[in-house]
């Protein structure tokens, strides 16, 4: 049987550490949100597993995507602002860990004790703009 988020795969499923819960309502507008394929927000589809969660509003456009293969998303659900916040605050961080300064999980660790959240929850698609903008600040001045 073909994998959807109907029918996810379990062993996909249990490989993802702090999973969030599927958003039912919109976070901005409070429309239903419902599964669709990636070529709703972008004309086709993209990647291997092309399903993500997206507001029903067509005025919102809040979405976000899935873990492959499973229904869990990647993070909460983000309008523009968000989805933007959150693209302008990874380069930074991307740099301290691949330029070898830290091993990946070390970084988010670090990132984690800056901002003051649990390392389990310090995850890019968790952030809101607030922690986006600090968290892009605190690693520009390491990768300074």
């Amino acid at each position: 049987m073909e994998k959807t988020p109907y029918n996810p795969s379990k062993k996909a499923t249990g490989r993802v550490k702090n999973p969030l819960p599927a958003p039912v309502d919109c976070r901005y507008c409070q429309s239903p949100v419902s599964i669709a394929k990636n070529s709703a927000i972008y004309g086709r589809e993209y990647g291997e597993w092309p399903w993500l969660y997206v507001c029903e509003s067509s005025l919102c456009r809040a979405y976000i995507g899935m873990h492959p293969f499973t229904a869990i998303p990647l993070g909460t659900l983000a309008n523009q602002e968000l989805r933007n916040a959150r693209k302008e605050c990874k380069p930074a961080f991307n740099h301290i860990w691949q330029s070898g300064l830290m091993t990946r999980t070390e970084a988010y660790q670090w990132l984690a004790k800056k901002l003051s959240i649990p390392a389990g929850e310090c995850h890019f698609g968790w952030f809101d703009v607030d922690l986006c903008h600090r968290a892009k600040l605190i690693c520009e001045g390491v990768a300074a």
